[in-house]
Order: structure tokens, then sequence, then C-alpha cells
């Protein structure tokens, strides 16, 4: 039984991954033109803040609190019927779209005030200032459909109807492609306009891409006039303490953005891109596992398997480690030729292009930390425990705030009277007692790995705490086997020469690594690498049959 849940997990991962594969290779197009058309100056710096903030609240309400908070509620009332379950997701939609949309109203109303307080750089620099508080009111909106197509991910990855949220990703990066190609027909300033209509346009694709996944597994999105039963009231019960748990990556990638906004001109757009290329792995990989994870943890949690929860999560730690370190490793390597391939043209500067390949190389060091932690805290909430989240989300958003002051160095844009100017007296406070660092944003990109690296131990000691027996050894082992490899990878990618072309440097380098990692794997008898490849067995024999 043990094998047979670990071959789903991989399977459904390996579903949701090739279609992520997709969506990211879209998503990287859509960066492509993007940067190719507005660069990385201040509309594009006003631009990515903006839409920055529906993105925290869709983590905040969507992704992070409610999906955290739903799956387990979903996943037991599917145990007394589909019928009681549907009726569940209906009202769940009903009030998700009222709890949105009065959202959307209050942050296009105090739009010049949330923009005040998130990007406090901003302030002397008037245009800045005001294109971004009008690119916020129009994407505001925006929060209303991706949260419940979050919905819909939800109740389907309960059902094991894997690949609809990547299903939404290519549309909406799909529609964005299309709006950036008639970005030339527009001068400078309204481009970002024009962006952002198409943003607020891909919400509403997203939605209409659930259909087709929704009718397989007869459910029906209609709102229910009803917005209050026990499973609404044992959800919003889990919401309160899971909305600061859940979102801990998205709340230290906007205290970062907060921070940028007061680095020179440029440096918000730098992590931006930067982002987009660090989080390859962790959305191919640790989104696509987490999608399946939570409600195979979930269905264990409610049916008292405790044997089963443990192997469930021990299989994903280890394939973590199995995948995510050679990735890593790869993409700190190949950092500045990445960087370059996606996004050095037009608008977009060779000066830019090391600047965001030096932060690329910063996020590398916390993709494992980073993805090991997210899976703990998808443990704890599979067992209906959103608090000890919640409290590890304070302090992980308190240690990389402080980390990121003490790595960054001083600001150049921040003004005597801004809000957050006691932060760097904290700052001052640090480099009383550590070393000074002027890092600026490659500080800020290198602040959440460093503290993932800290908290994710803790937070597997505070598991097995709550009664959760873990056995770490085969964890460890794969961890180092995965060590070894990567570091015996590096060291033959160093002494590769350089194509001619960019792109086929990657190509060959990939391949090579790919062969010097499977060979190292074979040779440590690394057991991961074994149970991949009877799992590509099992799947190819299926297929020819």
């Amino acid at each position: 039984a043990m094998s047979v849940k670990k071959v789903s997990l991989l399977r459904g991962t390996s579903i949701v991954s090739a279609l992520t594969l997709i969506s990211r290779a879209c998503g990287l197009i859509r960066d492509l033109l993007i940067a190719r058309y507005l660069g990385a100056g201040w509309r594009t710096d006003a631009f990515f803040v903006a839409f920055r903030i529906p993105n925290l609240l869709r983590s905040l309400v969507a992704e992070g609190a409610l999906t955290s908070a739903f799956v387990p509620v979903f996943s037991s009332e599917l145990k007394t019927g589909m019928k009681q379950a549907q009726g569940t997701f209906r009202i769940m939609s009903g009030l998700l779209l009222v709890v949105t949309f009065l959202l959307s109203l209050i942050g296009i109303l105090f739009s010049p005030q949330i923009i005040a307080l998130l990007a406090p750089g901003f302030h002397d620099a008037v245009e800045q200032y005001s294109l971004c508080v009008s690119l916020t009111r129009i994407m505001f909106p925006y929060i209303i459909f991706v949260s419940l197509v979050s919905l819909c991910n939800g109740a389907l990855n309960s059902l094991s109807i894997f690949g609809a949220a990547p299903v939404a990703q290519i549309t909406m990066n799909v529609t964005l492609i299309a709006g950036a190609l008639c970005l030339p027909l527009f001068d400078d300033l309204n481009r970002v306009y024009v962006l952002s209509c198409v943003v607020l346009f891909g919400g509403l694709v997203q939605i209409l891409s659930q259909r087709s996944f929704l009718k397989k597994a007869d459910l029906n999105l209609r709102p229910s006039t009803t917005l209050w039963s026990k499973a609404t009231k044992e959800v919003g019960l889990l919401m309160l303490p899971a909305v600061g748990g859940a979102a801990v990556y998205q709340l230290s990638l906007f205290f970062n953005t907060i921070l940028a906004s007061v680095l020179p001109v440029g440096s918000v757009s730098w992590l931006f891109y930067a982002d987009r290329i660090s989080q390859l792995p962790i959305g191919l990989f640790t989104v696509a596992l987490s999608s399946v994870l939570l409600p195979a943890l979930s269905h264990s949690a409610s049916g008292n398997r405790g044997e089963e929860f443990t192997a469930s999560f021990m299989n994903s730690l280890r394939f973590t480690s199995f995948f995510l370190i050679p990735v890593s490793v790869g993409i700190l390597f190949y950092a500045d030729p990445l960087v370059s391939l996606f996004f050095e043209r037009g608008e977009f500067s060779s000066f830019a292009r090391i600047q965001t390949a030096d932060a690329v190389q910063a996020m590398c060091f916390g993709i494992w930390g980073i993805s090991c932690t997210s899976l703990t805290m998808r443990a704890f909430i599979a067992r209906k425990d959103t608090i000890t989240p919640t409290l590890f989300s304070v302090v992980n958003v308190s240690l990389i705030v402080l980390t990121a002051l003490w790595l960054m160095g001083e600001p150049v844009r921040l003004q005597a009277d801004s809000w957050i100017q006691w932060l760097f007296s904290l700052q001052a406070l640090l480099t009383n007692y550590l070393p000074e660092y002027e890092l600026a944003h490659v500080g800020l990109a290198l602040s959440t790995g460093v503290v993932s690296m800290v908290t994710f131990p803790i937070a597997l000691l505070v598991l097995e705490r709550r009664g959760v027996s873990l056995n770490l050894y085969p964890f460890f082992f794969a961890t180092v086997r995965a060590l070894i490899g990567s570091l015996v990878m590096y060291t033959v990618l160093s002494y590769l020469p350089d194509a001619p072309y960019r792109w086929l440097t990657i190509l060959y380098g990939t391949a090579c690594g790919i062969l010097v990692y499977a060979l190292m794997c074979t040779l440590l008898r690394s057991t991961e690498w074994k149970e991949c490849l009877q799992t590509l067995r099992r799947l190819t024999s299926r297929t020819r049959g």
C-alpha cells in the first residue's frame, strides 16, 4: 500500500509538473516580452509593485489561507458524500466572491495610501507614485478571479483531478503574451496601462479554463445564496491563523519589494526578473508536489492513518532534495547566460542583466530550504493545525526582514519622515554587533534562503513533537547524496567550454549536468533514482499496453 501511495504521489506530481513546465515556458516568453518592451526602469518598477499587491492578497486569501483551510475540510466532507461536498463548494464560492469583491473595493478606494505604505521609496517620485496608484486600481479586481480559481484547484486536487491549476496559468500567460505582443503599438507610458488591463482580462480567462475540469468532477461553481454552514465555519476558523501561516514566501517577497523601493531605480525589477527564474524549480516541482501532497496528507490524517501520513511526507522531502539541489546548483552556475538568454534585448540592458544574474545566484541558495519548509507547513495544515504555521510565519518574516536589513546596506531613496525609518534604526543596531554589508538588492534576494535554512529543521522538530513519528535517516542520506552529486556536476560544468551561442551553452551544459548527476546517483546507489526509474518503467509499460 505504501508503494502504491508513493507511485501515486510521483505520478500526480509528474502530471502537474509536465503542465507546469508548459506554463513556466509560457511565463518565460511573457517575461521576455515584458523585459523587451518595458525594460527595468521606473515605469516597470511601478507596474511590478502594483501587480504584487493583488498577488499578495491572492496568496493570503486564496492560495494561502483558503486553500490551506478548505482542502482538509473538503476532504472530510467527501467522506460523507459527494452531494455534501458539492454544497460546501458552492457555499465557499459565494463567500469567497463576496469577500474578494469587498477587498477589491477597499483596495481601489485606498490605493494611494496602500502605495505610500508599501512603496515608500516612490514618495518623492511623483510621476512614478501616481502611475503606481493608477495601475493598482486597474489590477486590484484580479484577486476575485484568481481566488475562485484557487478554490476550484483545491477541490479538484482533493478529488485526484490534477492539472487544473497549471492549465489556468497557461491560459493566463498566453493572454499576457498576446497583450505584450501588442505593446509596440503604444508609447512607453501607455504600455504599462495596456498590460495592466490585460492582467485583469487574463483573470477572467482563467475562470473559463476551469469549466471542463469542474464538469469532469461534477462540481458546480455557481455561488450559493447561503454563505454559512458548519463546514464553512470550520474553514473560517482554520483560515484566521492560516492567513499568515501559508504565505510566508509571498510576504517575504513583498517586504523585499518594500525595501527594494528605497534602493537604486531598477532594484524592484531586477528582483522580479530574478524571482521568475528562481521560481522555475519551485513551480515545476514544489508547487506541483504540494498540490498533490496536501490532499494526500489530509485524507491520511482524516482517516487516522499515521504511517501512511509519515511515509507520504518523508517521500516528498526525499524527492525534494533529489530534484531541487542539482537544479539549484545548475541555475547558480548558468545564472548569467540564463538571464541574458531570456531578458537581454530591447529595453533590458547588459547592466540590468548583471544585476539580475547576481540576484538569481543569491536566490538559488534558498530554493531547497524554502521548498522543504513549505512542504512541512503542508503537513501541519493537513492535520488541521494552522496555528503552528502562523507562528512560523511571524518568526520567518521577522527574521527575513532583519536579515535583509543587515545584508542590504544603506538606503538611497529614503526620506526622513518615511514610515519605515524605524526599520533602519534596527539596521544601525544590527551593524553594531554584526559585520556590515552593502549587498543592496542581492542582500534582499539572499535573506529568505538564509532564514529558511534555520527554520526548516526547527519546523521538523516541532512536527515530531506534535506526534508525527519521523524517520529522518532516508531524507538525510538522500540530501547528502544529492549534494555530492551536485558538487561533482558543478565541477564538471566549470571545465566545459562556452558554445558560440548562449542557448547552445545552456543546452549542452544541461545535458552534461543531467548525465553526470545520473551517473553519480548510480554510483552512490540513490534510492530516489531507482524509484524514479521504476515509476518511469511502469508508466511506459502502461502506455504501451
